[in-house]
C-alpha cells in the first residue's frame, strides 16, 4: 500500500517521543523561590526552568490550566502569564509577552542555577 494512511505518520511518532524537544526556546535550569498572584491571592512557587516564553515551577497551590496569573521575577517584578498545564505539583506557565533578550540575560544573572536533578 504505497499511499497507506500509515505511510506519513513519522511526525506523530516524533511528537510523542519525550527525547524530542518541541519548545520554541530552550530552557535554562534554575532554582529560585518566588510567588504568583492569582485571583488576589499569593501562592509560593519554586521556579525549576525558564525561557523568554515561559517557565515551569513547583507549587502546592491549586492553580488551574487557563488561569491568568502574575509571577514575580527579578527586574520584571509581576509578569503576566497563563497557566498552561498542571501535573503532580508542577505548573507550566506561558508569558503573555515574551521577555526581551537583554532583560532575560540580565535576569538570569540574578537567578541561581539549578544544582540538583529532580
Amino acid at each position: 500500500m504505497p499511499n497507506s494512511v500509515f505511510a506519513n505518520l513519522g511526525h506523530v511518532l516524533r511528537s510523542r517521543d519525550p527525547a524530542v524537544d518541541q519548545r520554541r526556546a530552550s530552557r535554562d535550569l534554575v532554582d529560585m523561590l518566588s510567588h504568583v498572584t492569582a485571583h488576589g491571592r499569593t501562592h509560593g512557587v519554586r521556579i525549576i526552568n525558564i525561557s523568554p516564553h515561559g517557565l515551569m515551577c513547583r507549587s502546592d497551590s491549586s492553580l488551574l490550566p487557563g488561569e491568568r496569573i502574575c509571577i514575580w521575577l527579578p527586574l520584571l517584578k509581576d509578569h503576566a502569564a497563563e497557566v498552561r498545564w498542571v501535573e503532580d505539583n508542577r505548573v507550566g506557565l506561558e508569558f503573555f509577552e515574551p521577555i526581551a533578550p537583554k532583560i532575560y540575560d540580565a535576569m538570569l544573572t540574578l537567578i541561581p542555577p539549578r544544582r540538583t536533578a529532580w
